[in-house]
């Protein structure tokens, strides 16, 4: 009986944010929210009425009120974003499109609850730290990491169709608005997430001497950071070289190490972080490293001469 009367509720307020005032909309957003934190079971059950609305999206008469609508399905996209992460998938990438930027930026916040949805599939919490995961813990984490890698190409896909090749900016806030800015937005909070990296260091194979100098270089990267009692791990400078966030990250690396005051100790360190820098991916060389980058371009560069002689 919950069951049914809360998908007739969610059912009217779904219609009030398509035709609503925008203090129709505002009240209507409130509920939902109210029927989420009265019971989220049956809220869960009863959310499957959404998609529906999926379909009616182009026809809601007033752009206003598909922004509303877009920025009303946070508490759907949390309560269903595990099982039919699909789904809401496409539509975000349909209502991405949108020309309206408020309808973007709507579905923009809105579609944080994905990033989320993926991050906690592909680490799950695990309670206590080494314990091994389950055969279903294993079967979410491996459907959510194709989730998440098939994700990101078809925003990829998606941002080279809308790509403006006049428009020559440094950083995604100097664009003007549009599709793409949008798409580049979303783009780089899914891939600066560490649990991204991390995939695609599980996924992408790489060349033997390349595996074996960026293995030795982790393992030493530890023993420093434990020797110098850091506070920072391994991660933290995976995630510096792989995103290059400020303008000084070697720096940034180094001052990891400021507990060190042994001369050749330091040469050590800096050396060891030189081959990090090199040996680890880059967020911005495609997810290569500078050293897979310039053997791929040492093998361009013969099989141009082989096809040339």
């Amino acid at each position: 009986m919950a069951k049914k009367e809360t998908e007739k509720k969610l059912q009217r307020l779904l219609l009030v944010l398509t035709k609503g005032t925008r203090e129709e909309v505002k009240t209507a957003k409130k509920e939902i929210e109210r029927l989420w934190h009265k019971d989220r079971k049956v809220f869960y059950k009863s959310a499957h009425v959404v998609f529906e609305y999926f379909s009616k999206f182009d026809q809601i008469g007033k752009v206003e009120n598909q922004a509303a609508f877009a920025s009303g399905l946070s508490f759907f996209f949390l309560s269903l974003g595990d099982e039919y992460f699909d789904i809401l998938a496409d539509f975000t990438l349909k209502v991405f499109q949108h020309p309206n930027g408020s309808v973007r930026e709507a579905i923009r916040k809105t579609a944080d609850w994905l990033c989320m949805s993926l991050t906690a599939r592909a680490e799950p919490f695990i309670y206590p730290k080494g314990k091994k995961l389950t055969e279903k813990q294993k079967n979410m984490q491996k459907k959510a990491e194709y989730q998440y890698i098939n994700f990101v190409k078809e925003l990829e896909l998606l941002i080279d169709k809308y790509d403006e090749e006049t428009e020559k900016v440094r950083y995604i806030n100097e664009m003007k608005p549009s599709v793409n800015k949008s798409l580049q937005f979303f783009w780089s909070r899914l891939t600066v997430c560490r649990v991204y990296r991390r995939i695609l260091e599980k996924i992408k194979p790489l060349p033997y001497e390349i595996a074996r100098k960026k293995e030795e270089t982790e393992k030493k990267l530890k023993q420093i950071l434990k020797e110098v009692q850091s506070d920072s791990s391994l991660e933290d400078i995976k995630d510096i070289i792989y995103n290059e966030s400020s303008h000084d990250c070697l720096t940034e690396i180094l001052a990891m190490f400021d507990n060190c005051q042994n001369a050749l100790k330091l040469q050590d360190i800096l050396e060891t972080v030189n081959d990090a820098w090199n040996y680890f991916p880059h967020k911005i060389l495609n997810s290569l490293s500078p050293a897979e980058k310039v053997l791929e371009y040492q093998r361009i560069q013969q099989k141009g001469q082989n096809s040339f002689n």
